[in-house]
């Protein structure tokens, strides 16, 4: 019983997130449209470092590092140790 009381709740959850009413998938992203673009262009135009652009726009340095997405070279993998 109680779990198809929990099936239940979970069914009207994603029908109200389907139809815009509830949440989905959380906060939005500090950086978006025209700032988005600024900050990349400044970054692979003219090299602007992220902690300067993340000063300039004010928002924190994760955000500006989510923002330069495939900008970005990967990190080394680290071999791990036998």
């Amino acid at each position: 019983m109680i779990t198809a009381v929990g099936q239940f709740r979970r069914d009207l959850q994603n029908e109200l997130t389907a139809e815009g009413e509830g949440r989905y998938r959380g906060r939005p992203p500090a950086l978006a449209g025209a700032r988005l673009e600024e900050v990349r262009s400044a970054f692979a135009d003219h090299g602007t470092s992220i902690a300067a652009l993340a000063r300039a726009h004010g928002v924190s340095r994760a955000a500006i590092r989510t923002g330069l997405t495939g900008l970005l070279p990967e990190p080394p993998l680290i071999p791990a140790e036998d």
